[in-house]
C-alpha cells in the first residue's frame, strides 16, 4: 500500500469516526432509556425502544446475578438467551458503571442509567467498526484511502447502521469480528501459511462466540484457502497444503468455540440451538405461512419482503415500525440505483479491458461473504417474517466497499489519458451530503416530540 497516500486519508478518518459517535450517541440518547421514560407519550413509547433491546439487557443481569449462563425454554422470558455469552460478558462492566452512576446520583430511574451506559458501550464498538470497514476497504481498493474514506463514511453515516448501533445489541461486536475476519482471509487468499491459518481460525472462533452465524465465515475461509495455493503447480503437494491449513483452521475455531457448539447440543440437540430458537419463537410470531393462509401469493410475500428490506436498509426504527418521510427513501433508493449503475459500469470497463484485477481474489471473497449473509437473510425469512436489512449488516464492510466502488466509478473518466486516482469534486461532495442530509433527517424524526410517522408501503 502506498503510505504516502494513506496517512492523509487516515487524518479524515478520524473526523468520520466523529462524526459516527456524534451521530450514534444522538440517536443513543433520543431513543427511550426506560419503559418510565417521560420524554414521549406512554402509547407510542414501546414502539421507539430499539429491537431486542430489552432481552439483551436481561442477558447481561442475569450473568451478573445468577453468575451462570442462561438456557432458552421461555421466549417471553428471555428470547436471547440461545445467544453465545461473549458481547454480554463484555457489557457487564457497562451495566456495574451503570448502576454505580445511578447510586451515586440518587437516580429515580436506574434502568435510564443503566441503559445509557450499556448504549455507550455498544456506540465505542461501532467506532472499532468504522475503523474495521476502513482498513478492508483500504485492501480491497489496494490501498487508495480516498476510497476507502467512502465506505468508511457510508457505514458511519448510514442512519439504520448508526441506529442500529446506538441500542444495546450484539451485532456491532459482530459486525467487528466478521470485518476483521475477513482482513485475515484476505491474507490467507495470497499467502498459505499455516501462522495465517491458525490467526483466521482463532478469530471465526472468537466472532461464533458472540453469533452463531458467524459460522459463514467458515465458508469464506475454505475459499480464501483454496486461493491461497491455486499457484502452486504440484496438485498433491497442493492438496497437502490445502488439508493442512483448512484442518488448522478448524482445529482454531474449535479450539475457542468448541465447548458453546457442545453444550448447545446437549442442552438443545443442536450445535447452533436454532432448532429450538425456531420451535419456541414460531408460537407468536408471523411467519410465511400467516400470510398465505391470509391470501398472499408466494410473489407477493417475496415482493413484501424485498420492499420491506429496501426500506429497513436506510431506516425504518424502534420496533421495526418507526418511518422516515417519504423523500428520505426515495433519496437512498436514488443512492443505491446510482452505485448501481457505477458497478455495472466498472464490471463493463473491466470486461473490455481484458485485464487481470489486482484485487480479484480479495472482491471474490467479499463477493462470497454477501452472497452467504444473503441466503442466510432470504432463509430467515422462510421461516419468519422479518424483512429488516439490519441483519445485512453483519457484512457492512462488503456492502460499504461496494458502495464506495459504484459512487467512485459513476464519477470516473473513461479516458485512458485522465488521472484514475482523482474523483470528481462534484461526485465527493454529493456523496458526503446525501449521507449527512438522512442521517440528521433520521436524527431529527427520533428525537423526543417528533412527530410519529405512518407506514409509507404503500405511499411510495
Amino acid at each position: 500500500m502506498d503510505r504516502q497516500a494513506h496517512e492523509p486519508a487516515a487524518k479524515w478518518l478520524w473526523l468520520i469516526i466523529g462524526a459516527y459517535i456524534v451521530c450514534a450517541a444522538l440517536a443513543a440518547w433520543f431513543m427511550p432509556l426506560s419503559r418510565d421514560d417521560g420524554r414521549r407519550p406512554r402509547n407510542v413509547l414501546e414502539k421507539y425502544i430499539p429491537p431486542d433491546e430489552e432481552a439483551h439487557i436481561e442477558y447481561i443481569e442475569y450473568l451478573l446475578n445468577e453468575r451462570r449462563l442462561p438456557v432458552f425454554s421461555d421466549p417471553d422470558a428471555s428470547y436471547e438467551a440461545h445467544q453465545p455469552p461473549l458481547f454480554y460478558i463484555s457489557c457487564i462492566p457497562a451495566l456495574l458503571l451503570g448502576s454505580a452512576v445511578g447510586d451515586l446520583l440518587n437516580l429515580p430511574d436506574h434502568r435510564a442509567a443503566i441503559t445509557l451506559a450499556l448504549r455507550a458501550w455498544c456506540v465505542l464498538i461501532g467506532a472499532l467498526v468504522i475503523w474495521a470497514v476502513y482498513a478492508l476497504a483500504l485492501r480491497l481498493f489496494s490501498g487508495d484511502g480516498k476510497k476507502a474514506l467512502l465506505a468508511a463514511g457510508c457505514a458511519a453515516l448510514l442512519p439504520m447502521h448508526f441506529v442500529n448501533l446506538a441500542g444495546v445489541t450484539n451485532d456491532g461486536l459482530s459486525e467487528l469480528l466478521v470485518t476483521v475476519c475477513l482482513l485475515w482471509a484476505l491474507k490467507a487468499a495470497v499467502s498459505p501459511e499455516r501462522r495465517v491459518a491458525v490467526v483466521l481460525g482463532l478469530l471465526i472462533g472468537v466472532a461464533m462466540l458472540v453469533k452463531s452465524n458467524s459460522l459463514f465465515m467458515l465458508g469464506v475461509a475454505i475459499v480464501a484457502v483454496v486461493l491461497g495455493t491455486q499457484e502452486e503447480k504440484d496438485r498433491s503437494y497442493r492438496l497437502r497444503q490445502m488439508g493442512q491449513s483448512l484442518g488448522l483452521m478448524l482445529c482454531a475455531t474449535l479450539l475457542v468455540c468448541g465447548w458453546w457448539l457442545v453444550r448447545n447440543q446437549m442442552l438443545y440437540g443442536d450445535p447452533l440451538a436454532q432448532k429450538v430458537f425456531v420451535e419456541l419463537f414460531s408460537h407468536d410470531r408471523a411467519t410465511p405461512q400467516w400470510f398465505l393462509e391470509r391470501g398472499f401469493a408466494p410473489v407477493v410475500y417475496l415482493q413484501l419482503v424485498l420492499l420491506g428490506t429496501i426500506l429497513s436498509f436506510w431506516g425504518v426504527f424502534g420496533q421495526a415500525i418507526i418511518f422516515m418521510p417519504i423523500w428520505f427513501y426515495q433519496m437512498g433508493l436514488a443512492l443505491t440505483v446510482a452505485v448501481l449503475v457505477g458497478l455495472g459500469k466498472s464490471w463493463w470497463r473491466w470486461r473490455t479491458s481484458r485485464e487481470d484485477h489486482p484485487m480479484a481474489a480479495a472482491w471474490l471473497l467479499c463477493g462470497v461473504a454477501l452472497l452467504l449473509v444473503g441466503l442466510m437473510y432470504l432463509r430467515f425469512n422462510m421461516t419468519f417474517y422479518q424483512a429488516q436489512a439490519r441483519y445485512l449488516f453483519t457484512a457492512i464492510g462488503p456492502l460499504a466497499a461496494l458502495f464506495a466502488a459504484g459512487w467512485w466509478s459513476l464519477w470516473q473518466s473513461g479516458d485512458a489519458g485522465e488521472d484514475r486516482s482523482s474523483i470528481s469534486k462534484i461526485g465527493w461532495t454529493l456523496w458526503w451530503v446525501v449521507l449527512g442530509l438522512l442521517a440528521v433527517v433520521a436524527l431529527w424524526y427520533l428525537r423526543p416530540g417528533a412527530p410519529m410517522l405512518g407506514s409509507p408501503l404503500f405511499g411510495i
